[in-house]
């Protein structure tokens, strides 16, 4: 009788253990994920009056502004498929935006993924990926160009500046 006494006595401790931990658990809950914003209009102009002149890409969400890496690239890679993305363009500017996407709940795509263009610096913009929460887009260039990227809100916008020489 004595031993089993003793033989109970971890198993009561393990399960009063287990209990405070599965409680505090409970009790701790994730962080929310940020709001994923969607891409809903891809725009360019030219703005050869300006001093100094520029030609720009706009990039509209309907919700935050999402965070912006921008880079320029030898070669746009497709994300997820690693394969090159053909675009026009003597320079590549890699935009990354997250968390951000460009389709909608039914999976079709909210913004066209490629749109060429005649600008005096921007001959295209293609995307490069929307897949998790992160969006890519090159923007094919005659040549590389001095940048400004600025953000804008209501509506929330991504604002790409190339500077003309």
């Amino acid at each position: 009788m004595n031993r089993l006494k003793w033989y109970w006595i971890p198993v009561v401790v393990l399960a009063f253990l287990l209990g405070s931990v599965l409680s505090a658990s409970s009790a701790t809950q994730a962080a929310p994920a940020p709001p994923v914003s969607t891409l809903v209009a891809i725009r360019a102009a030219s703005h050869a009056e300006a001093t100094p002149r520029y030609d720009r890409v706009v990039f509209e969400f309907s919700g935050p502004v999402p965070l912006i890496e921008a880079q320029y690239v030898k070669t746009l890679i497709g994300d997820g498929s690693g394969l090159p993305v053909a675009i026009t363009g003597n320079a590549i500017l890699h935009l990354v935006m997250r968390p951000a996407q460009a389709h909608n709940e039914q999976g079709q795509s909210t913004v066209p993924t490629r749109i060429k263009l005649g600008l005096r610096t921007i001959k295209e913009v293609a995307s490069s990926g929307d897949f998790e929460g992160v969006v890519g887009y090159g923007i094919g260039l005659t040549h590389k160009s001095e940048i400004r990227v600025i953000t804008l809100a209501r509506p929330s916008r991504v604002v790409v500046d190339f500077l003309n020489p």
